[in-house]
């Protein structure tokens, strides 16, 4: 495990923060847990802000590049997403229906 320094300020924000997180999850969580979960909470909204706003075309490209640069990594990674999504069809298909039907 790595040792990140922060500011007494941010360190202090980031303890009291710890109740909000344990309101929201219903949970109580150590500073360490706490750190990790704002942390990736943090990246994955930034990478959203950066990628929300692209058009579909851009997205497609960067990932043909990664599958060029990765390509056991992004196509492994497909290739579960597809199954995944076929497990759900199937599901939504063999679910009973309740109502009426058109």
């Amino acid at each position: 495990m790595r040792t990140l320094e922060f500011s007494e300020d941010t360190y202090r924000r980031l303890e009291e923060f710890r109740a909000v997180v344990s309101a929201v999850m219903d949970d109580e969580f150590d500073i360490e847990t706490c750190l990790e979960l704002v942390f990736e909470r943090g990246l994955t909204s930034m990478l959203f802000d950066i990628l929300g706003p692209q058009e579909h075309g851009v997205l497609l490209e960067s990932i043909r590049q990664l599958a060029v640069k990765e390509p056991a990594v992004v196509y492994q990674y497909v290739a579960n997403v597809l199954k995944i999504g076929a497990r759900v069809r199937e599901r939504e298909l063999h679910r009973p229906q309740i109502g009426f039907s058109v």
